[in-house]
């Protein structure tokens, strides 16, 4: 329990031997910018980047997520560093592109949520050592261009068929108690009444069936997986997987697919390059976004015109990614 006492209490506490401080001119103004109620959330992992990042000269701020996402013009700062999950660092990024006419700000990532995909498409880790020497280096970043959902940004990757209907069964106590393990429970729940729903997908003007359609930005889905090579965040491009049929067996092929190797695709499955997805159907279905239920169908995917940027680089492809 002592680690969930508020961060400030805990700095005292903390060491970190930081590299030589920069020179006042080239001091950015950091913000920590937490979610105490992430899956992994530690109020001392929190308290030794404080120190870490004032011990090497660089004002540092500490943000409840929830404050700034109310009012981000309020916490004036160069960097913005998310500490929490996928939720909140698209909770964030949306309040920052909407909060300022300022200068576009500089992000980097403190994973502390349940699954992670954008600190594992950016490269962030708990650890402040990158980041410092990102700052020291003066770097400008590492541009993502951001999928929109419906006008709002979605970071690495959505669905809708019964990939969502999974995800809306999760509740956020579920995800505390049981981390990603809340995922495979629902899905255990759900096979009883396995959702098939007749969607519409247009993509780019063109009309396509399908029961499971995954619009991705980022290389990674559900952890360290991928079920699209291509999807890369320095793209200006979406990546569409449309599954014709998703049965039980067309899923967990997918995971297969994902998780072993892509020999367990099946040919019926499409992939494509895109700037402009539509989801509709008869029936309402439920759409994910980085781990969350934000909506339902009908619902419009397009791309931001300008990227955002993080003190990280990429993530690089593993072998099984480039086969």
């Amino acid at each position: 329990m002592a680690d969930r006492a508020p961060a400030q209490h805990a700095v005292a506490s903390c060491s970190f031997a930081p590299p030589d401080a920069p020179t006042p001119a080239a001091r950015p103004t950091v913000a920590l910018v937490y979610n105490p109620h992430a899956g992994h959330f530690c109020a001392r992992t929190l308290a030794r980047w404080q120190v870490a990042l004032e011990s090497a000269g660089y004002p540092t701020l500490l943000v409840d997520s929830l404050d700034y996402a109310r009012a981000p013009q309020h916490q004036p700062a160069d960097v913005v560093c998310i500490v929490g999950g996928d939720g909140t660092a698209r909770m964030v990024v949306e309040a920052g592109l909407a909060g300022t006419d300022a200068a576009p700000l500089r992000h980097a990532l403190l994973p502390a949520g349940t699954v992670n995909l954008i600190a594992r498409e950016a490269g962030c880790t708990a650890q402040p050592d990158a980041l410092l020497a990102a700052l020291a280096a003066g770097a400008p970043g590492t541009p993502h261009y951001l999928g929109l959902l419906d006008g709002a940004p979605f970071l690495c990757c959505a669905s809708a068929g019964p990939d969502s209907a999974v995800v809306a069964r999760v509740t956020p106590a579920a995800k505390k108690r049981w981390g990603r393990a809340a995922y495979a429970l629902a899905a255990i729940a759900q096979a009883w009444r396995w959702p098939r729903p007749a969607l519409r997908v247009t993509i780019d003007g063109v009309a396509h069936a399908a029961e499971a359609v995954f619009v991705l930005k980022g290389r990674f889905y559900a952890g360290p997986w991928t079920l699209d090579p291509q999807a890369d965040l320095r793209r200006r491009e979406l990546r569409v997987v449309l599954l014709p049929r998703a049965r039980r067996r067309d899923i967990i092929r997918l995971a297969l697919s994902a998780m072993i190797s892509p020999r367990f695709a099946d040919p019926a499955w499409q992939r494509f390059a895109a700037q402009a997805v539509t989801i509709d159907g008869a029936q309402r279905v439920p759409i994910q976004a980085d781990g969350d239920v934000v909506g339902q169908t009908p619902a419009r995917f397009s791309l931001a015109t300008a990227p955002i940027r993080f003190l990280s680089p990429a993530a690089r492809q593993t072998t099984r990614d480039q086969a």
